[in-house]
């Protein structure tokens, strides 16, 4: 959860280093944090942990293990923008959420393979890539297989449908969409990824 913050031995096991060498970032403030009282127990927040490991290049592989990560595909900038906030906003934990976000089919192929995302919401008729094709990978790669695919696109039409629940996508909407279905749309679609990491009610 991105509001979790680590000791100093979480950390190293997450960075694959010791406690020693945690303690040594802290000291010397390259990893940002605070102090359980004057001497205390080093702590380290969520977002300042990412930051560090993205910054040395070190895997988010661990730190992201138990996330839920949404990916956003959609060469149309406004709805990169909208989407993001509608899931922060209108999804029950939408907050805690990592919502990633690429502007081609290309880019998303690149961080479907870094982030192994959860749910990916892609526009079928991207302007590079067919959001087809990138269903696709996502499907025939081993992470990713179970991941849920959510289509969106304003040339969508009915007899399209059954086609595309064939190629992988689990469900479909139409733009301009309404901010509650969408919401609705996500939140039944991670259901069963949330149950899965133990995130269910």
């Amino acid at each position: 959860m991105r509001g979790r913050v680590f000791t100093t031995g979480e950390v190293a096991e997450i960075c694959g280093v010791s406690s020693d060498t945690v303690s040594r970032w802290f000291d010397m403030g390259q990893i940002e944090g605070y102090r359980l009282g004057p001497g205390g127990d080093r702590r380290i927040p969520y977002e300042s942990l990412r930051k560090f490991m993205i910054a040395h290049g070190i895997p988010l592989e661990r730190l992201e293990a138990n996330e839920i990560k949404i990916l956003v595909v959609d060469d149309d900038p406004f709805y990169l923008d909208i989407i993001p906030d509608i899931i922060a906003r209108k999804v029950p934990g939408g907050k805690d959420y990592i919502v990633l976000t690429a502007p081609t089919g290309f880019d998303a192929g690149a961080m479907i393979v870094e982030h192994n995302p959860n749910l990916v919401i892609i526009d079928i008729h991207l302007s590079d890539v067919d959001g087809r094709k990138v269903c696709e990978r996502l499907k025939n790669r081993h992470e990713t297989r179970n991941s849920k695919v959510l289509g969106i696109s304003g040339l969508l039409e009915e007899n399209e449908i059954n086609k595309l629940k064939d190629m992988g996508f689990d469900d479909f909407l139409k733009k301009p969409f309404n901010i509650d279905t969408l919401a609705e749309k996500v939140e039944k679609l991670l259901s069963a990824v949330k149950a899965k990491l133990g995130k269910g009610k």
